[in-house]
């Protein structure tokens, strides 16, 4: 990534993809629906409301420090997307692509720049896309992975079903599901409450469980668990300090809720 965004500098037409990444828009600030947008990316970056953070930590040893993993998770996120920016948009204008191109700034965009990065080099261009799409590859398959682990650790623990049987089940409902996902694309067009197969999965998981869930994990954590066992869990039972839990609960009864809230209203399509 930082071979790839030292060379897209040196892109013609590149300096445009600075400019527009990095030169603030402020009028869209006084627009709701930007910062609507922005939790909603929070919540899918960083698996917020999916059982995700919740499976994973179960796994954590008493010794584990929350806060700082925490931290290190969304500085990380952060800085990641972050670079690929100033990979991705400086070379899609170099390349002539809108930068709202979707996923065609991945698998258009991307080839082009590696060709002309490298090009008096076939050979480093082969590798450095070789590299780039495994990379992206093995992105893809540890989220699916995170996602899998949830429902496979709630069969193992909830019906005394083997990891390997609850594996193989979660895997085969996976490709059924994605299987007619797919076809509902394509050459079955049966529509459900007006939506087809695909549409309807995205919209059930998107747009109602992923902000409902979001929201019913602050307000139980907020309101219903007790203080002190959340405080214990963040110092490691009083071995670490965490002079910030005052805020910490604050945001999780109430700024949370309101702005989980709002993104649940902007999903359904009722904030204009």
């Amino acid at each position: 990534f930082v071979v790839l965004a030292v060379r897209v500098a040196f892109l013609p037409g590149a300096e445009a993809g600075y400019q527009f990444l990095a030169k603030p828009e402020w009028s869209a600030l006084a627009n709701p629906k930007t910062w609507v947008y922005a939790m909603g990316q929070a919540f899918f970056s960083l698996s917020l409301g999916l059982g995700c953070l919740c499976t994973y930590a179960s796994y954590f040893g008493k010794d584990t420090n929350l806060s700082k993993t925490a931290l290190s998770v969304g500085v990380i996120d952060t800085m990641v997307a972050i670079l690929a920016g100033f990979i991705i948009f400086p070379a899609a204008f170099s390349v002539g692509i809108q930068p709202d191109a979707g996923p065609s700034l991945i698998f258009i965009t991307l080839p082009n720049v590696f060709q002309q990065a490298f090009g008096g080099v076939p050979f480093l261009a082969m590798i450095f896309s070789l590299m780039f799409y495994v990379l992206l590859a093995l992105a893809a398959l540890t989220s699916t992975i995170s996602l899998h682990e949830v429902v496979t650790a709630y069969l193992n623990e909830q019906f005394g079903m083997s990891r390997g049987r609850a594996a193989v089940w979660v895997t085969g409902f996976c490709v059924v599901t994605g299987v007619l996902s797919s076809l509902s694309l394509g050459v079955w067009d049966d529509k459900f409450f007006g939506l087809g197969f695909f549409d309807l999965l995205d919209f059930v998981t998107a747009k109602l469980m992923l902000p409902l869930s979001g929201l019913l994990v602050s307000l139980f954590v907020g309101w219903y668990l007790k203080r002190s066992l959340s405080y214990e869990e963040l110092t490691n039972y009083g071995l670490q300090k965490a002079p910030y839990f005052p805020i910490y609960m604050f945001i999780l009864r109430y700024l949370a809720p309101i702005a989980i809230v709002l993104i649940f209203v902007n999903e359904l399509g009722w904030l204009s």
